[in-house]
């Protein structure tokens, strides 16, 4: 297999970043570098870096400006034509890299390369996502309708994709200072100009829930990028999946309502669900249009 660029960007994970190497180190393809961004971490993860000794592993240093400033800076940092991506509280199976480099063979053109991936909880539970539009495994292919696609569980994340360096000279970078949603907001980019090529068999393993996570701690008041994103598209003359593309955008706003009555930001979360248009999450829109009446309520009761 051609040379890979791998990068890690890291904020206290002292706790799993040795897992993510190691499983890096264990793929059944060794043609790679590892490129550790540390974005200002406050606990021992560096030390845990530097305690592999491979001179594959390349550990830089900067101060905290968030996981997209730090994967960008893994790709300016990055020698190879390709380069693949992983959280460090995830992990591969050993067969990842190898299953890339067979998808970039039959299908050499595509934008990016991803597989799917098992969820494990922190009981330890392992969770399959449940995917709209991708055949079932063992199908690999292009992914022919990707915004139909991302009406189900996400099909790419951030721990199981490799991207050309072409690609980012195309549709440009991770968008900087994003809360979070700047990896989907990549993805939609790349998927608006190449084909996604995707395998159904899991090759990452992503932790959800996680005590030191960003989405477990975080809390959201600013919109995702991706919002912004397709909103723009649909204000375009491109017409084409334009009912996906608006239920897509109806799940984002839903999700960042979510987040917003969550983090009780009332008067904000009414006014992204009244933008909210959908025939299919009215379910969902309904339950968190009562969780807002019912916050609402009680804030006025108690105050």
């Amino acid at each position: 297999m051609g040379f890979i660029s791998i990068v890690i960007p890291l904020y206290n994970k002292e706790h799993y970043i040795k897992r993510a190497i190691k499983s890096i180190l264990n793929q059944t393809i060794q043609n790679f570098e590892i490129i550790v961004i540390d974005d200002g971490s406050e606990d021992n993860g560096c030390n845990m870096v530097r305690s592999f000794q491979d001179s594959r592993i390349q550990l830089i240093q900067q101060k905290h400006s968030g996981v997209a400033s730090a994967r960008n800076r893994g790709i300016e940092s990055a020698r190879a034509d390709i380069i693949a991506f992983l959280d460090a509280d995830d992990e591969w199976q050993p067969t990842f890299l190898e299953t890339i480099y067979n998808l970039k063979k039959k299908y050499p053109n595509g934008g990016a390369y991803a597989t799917s991936y098992e969820i494990r909880l922190k009981n330890n539970k392992e969770v399959i996502p449940k995917f709209k539009h991708i055949p079932p495994f063992p199908w690999e292919g292009i992914i022919s309708n990707y915004a139909h696609a991302v009406l189900g569980d996400l099909p790419l994340i951030s721990s199981a994709i490799a991207i050309p360096v072409t690609t980012f000279k195309t549709v440009g970078k991770f968008p900087i200072g994003a809360q979070l949603g700047e990896d989907q907001d990549m993805w939609f980019r790349i998927a608006e100009k190449y084909d996604i090529v995707y395998s159904h068999t899991p090759q990452a393993i992503y932790y959800r829930g996680l005590p030191h996570s960003l989405c477990t701690n975080l809390q959201i008041i600013e919109p995702y990028p991706i919002i912004e994103t397709i909103d723009n598209i649909l204000k375009s003359n491109t017409k084409n999946n334009e009912f996906y593309l608006k239920e897509y955008l109806a799940k984002l706003q839903l999700d960042f309502s979510k987040k917003l009555l969550q983090a009780n930001k009332l008067n904000t979360a009414k006014n992204s669900l009244d933008k909210c248009n959908t025939k299919t999450f009215i379910t969902w829109k309904f339950k968190l249009l009562m969780l807002y009446y019912l916050k609402a309520t009680f804030s006025k009761t108690f105050k």
